[in-house]
């Protein structure tokens, strides 16, 4: 059918279907995943908790990983450790203590994080009956903002990759994050 066969109707069919294909759009990008929120500018920081506290569904080294670094990126936006709490080896293992470490040195200068970048690739786990080592490609990128107005700090930066070492150990049935790092090589 042809517009012009529509005759009078014609803007309001135009109208209808320009408000059906934004409601489309809009819909899928709140489906499709979180991105920054920007109103007037500047971007605002996520403040919600995580709905569901429980671990992965594929609950393997990799997914534990995966899942921490999922967490530690919600938590970088509020300066908030106890986002991770639920995928290390306890607040006083290494991975706890340098992810909150972070945190808390951003929140003392007023700083938050906001992480538009974050590539997990080429994973290498290996695997014991009650520990695992994993290696993987890390590519972050965002950028710095104010913790109390969610201003931009600084112009997004995405960082050169890095080879990350992270150890796990299964507690409980779950892998924990107990320490990691970049090997530098």
């Amino acid at each position: 059918m042809s517009l012009d066969r529509l005759g009078r109707w014609r803007l309001p069919v135009v109208a209808a279907l320009s408000l059906l294909i934004a409601a489309f759009v809009v819909a899928a990008i709140l489906l499709l995943g979180r991105t920054p929120t920007i109103i007037d500018g500047s971007p605002s920081p996520h403040t919600s908790q995580p709905s569901d506290p429980s671990p992965p569904a594929d609950d393997t080294p990799e997914a534990a990983v995966r899942a921490f670094f999922d967490a530690f990126a919600e938590a970088r936006e509020v300066g908030d450790p106890a986002l991770i709490e639920r995928f290390v080896n306890g607040t006083d293992s290494s991975a706890y203590q340098t992810a909150a470490g972070f945190l808390l040195g951003q929140v003392e200068i007023g700083k938050a994080s906001v992480v538009t970048v974050q590539e997990l690739t080429d994973f290498q786990v290996d695997e014991t009956e009650e520990s695992a080592t994993v290696l993987f490609n890390l590519v972050e990128g965002g950028y710095d903002i104010d913790l109390a107005s969610g201003e931009p700090l600084e112009s997004p930066v995405t960082l050169p990759i890095e080879l990350v070492q992270a150890e796990l150990v299964l507690v409980d049935g779950r892998w924990l994050l107990d320490r990691y790092g970049a090997t530098g090589g």
